[in-house]
């Protein structure tokens, strides 16, 4: 009798004492799994119609200055686009030869002037009068700098934008009231 009880107990399952373990339906489980993934997107529905609303909002504000530059729709006052000019004098000067001749460079440039901030548009700023208190030092600086270059140097559209910056950092450099923002060349001939 004693083999009989120990092979009963070896053909019992082990655990039988405990409670069967209810296993959850799988329809349950895609039940929840659908009720988080639409709660997530209701989520971000909500994200983004309230953006929608902030971007619309921005949209009635004033465009900045920038906004006006990229896109010229949003252009309200043309005096905001571009800054106070100061217009200079032709200049005709003798290029370095590089064996293709003498050559000649008659050029006018523009400064666009910096505004201080907080002045109103009407007002010139303080720049345009140093600037014409100073012709004959910001003449010398640019002669000095035209006559040092090749045809070859300007004759490209790269090399235009080297002399462009070129003119930028010279100016800047003996300003003492304000600086230009841009350098503009309104005619450019080699002849």
């Amino acid at each position: 009798m004693a083999k009989e009880a120990e092979q009963d107990k070896a053909t019992e399952t082990p655990g039988a004492d405990e409670a069967p373990k209810k296993k959850i339906p799988i329809w349950v489980i895609i039940l929840i799994a659908s009720q988080v993934v639409l709660v997530g997107v209701a989520v971000v529905v909500l994200k983004m119609m309230s953006g929608a609303k902030h971007v619309e909002e921005a949209k009635h504000e004033e465009p900045t200055e920038a906004e006006q530059k990229v896109d010229p729709s949003k252009i309200k006052d043309p005096k905001t686009v571009a800054g106070p000019q100061y217009k200079l004098q032709p200049f005709i000067v003798n290029l370095i030869d590089d064996g293709r001749g003498p050559r000649f460079l008659k050029v006018e440039i523009n400064f666009e002037l910096e505004v201080p901030p907080g002045s109103k548009p009407e007002t010139e700023p303080p720049v345009k009068a140093e600037l014409d208190s100073r012709a004959n030092q910001v003449r010398d600086e640019l002669l000095m700098l035209l006559t040092s270059k090749r045809q070859t140097d300007i004759e490209s559209s790269d090399g235009k934008r080297i002399l462009r910056d070129e003119i930028f950092t010279r100016i800047n450099k003996i300003l003492v009231t304000g600086s230009i923002r841009k350098v503009f060349f309104t005619e450019f001939v080699v002849q």
